[in-house]
């Protein structure tokens, strides 16, 4: 394995080491236990970030837990029609960060992908309960909203040419 393009750590349930790392085309995409798959979305230009309470202080990218058998394509498909009745037109790799637990030294697998998204209908509910909606951002505003530190800049850096085309 090559070492990672960026190592942080951040602050949830306790210390979670971080080692990300940026996946270049759909070829290149290891063969891991993915855990969860994010979608950093494009919507007319905005990025749709889901919130979990009505104070709308916890966002987060569109995504979650990968079902026994789904692949990355599959999980980010039904997770983004599920949290924001939004289509997944295309999709491409950004990259993976490998989230270990200071304390207890579980490791989880996090995909991310970059997808052009197209309106279904409004957003009803989240058939998970978790996500109760999901707002329109603009790109260069996204880390003040999903607080992902380093890797959230880098995330922006890898998508900004999709924005910009």
């Amino acid at each position: 394995m090559n070492p990672p393009d960026i190592i942080s750590s951040y602050e949830y349930k306790g210390q979670v080491d971080v080692e990300w790392y940026d996946v270049p085309d759909k070829e290149s995409i290891p063969d891991l236990p993915w855990h969860q798959v994010y979608a950093l979305g494009n919507l007319h230009g905005k990025v749709p970030v889901v919130y979990y309470s009505e104070a709308r202080g916890d966002y987060n990218l569109p995504g979650g837990k990968t079902e026994p058998g789904e692949s990355i394509e599959e999980t980010i498909k039904r997770e983004v029609l599920e949290e924001t009745n939004l289509i997944v037109c295309s999709w491409e790799p950004l990259g993976y960060q490998v989230c270990t637990n200071a304390d207890t030294g579980n490791i989880n697998y996090q995909f991310r992908v970059y997808a052009e998204l197209r309106k279904e209908a409004d957003f009803v509910n989240d058939p998970g309960g978790g996500v109760l909606g999901h707002e329109l951002v603009d790109l260069a505003e996204l880390n003040k909203y999903i607080n992902y530190g380093k890797v959230g800049t880098r995330l922006v850096e890898l998508v900004q040419k999709y924005f910009a085309e």
